[in-house]
């Protein structure tokens, strides 16, 4: 039979040992390490890329009365190293470079997200250091004058 006192107390000895084996500031750290690994694997699924973006061009020809339009060209255009590029894409060629820009575009929203998580990785595990060396020291309480005692 069991006692009655053993029964309203919860069974806490795994939570004791998980909280003393993973702390909660580890368990983040560990969490943040997982979403900057999951990031780098979806920039490495990307092979394909082109800086810039895909526009489409139409001109007027005059022809008698009514002007003709003629197109659409496609030009890609953008910067690289601070200098303007363009250039003339063929018809059947824009819908694979066309995904190739937006592959491009996935790709720099990838590397923030890479900045950013490991930006709070580093202050995450900055936070667990002073933790680590504050816990282990005495603190200092000074006595009501703020001055230290005479010996």
């Amino acid at each position: 039979m069991i006692s009655t006192s053993a029964q309203n107390q919860p069974d806490t000895s795994g939570v004791v040992y998980l909280y003393g084996y993973n702390s909660p500031v580890q368990a983040n750290i560990d969490s943040v390490r997982q979403q900057r690994d999951l990031v780098l694997q979806q920039m490495q699924a990307i092979d394909r890329l082109r800086r810039g973006s895909l526009s489409r061009q139409f001109f007027r020809s005059p022809q008698g009365k009514r002007p003709r339009r003629r197109g659409p060209y496609y030009v890609l255009q953008g910067y690289f190293h601070g200098r303007k590029f363009a250039e003339r894409i063929p018809a059947e060629q824009a819908p694979q470079v066309e995904q190739d820009v937006a592959n491009c575009r996935r790709f720099q929203q990838l590397a923030e997200q890479f900045v950013s998580l490991t930006e709070q990785l580093t202050r995450l595990e900055d936070q667990a250091k002073d933790s680590k060396k504050n816990s282990s020291r005495r603190k200092f309480t000074p006595n009501s004058s703020g001055k230290p005692k005479r010996s």
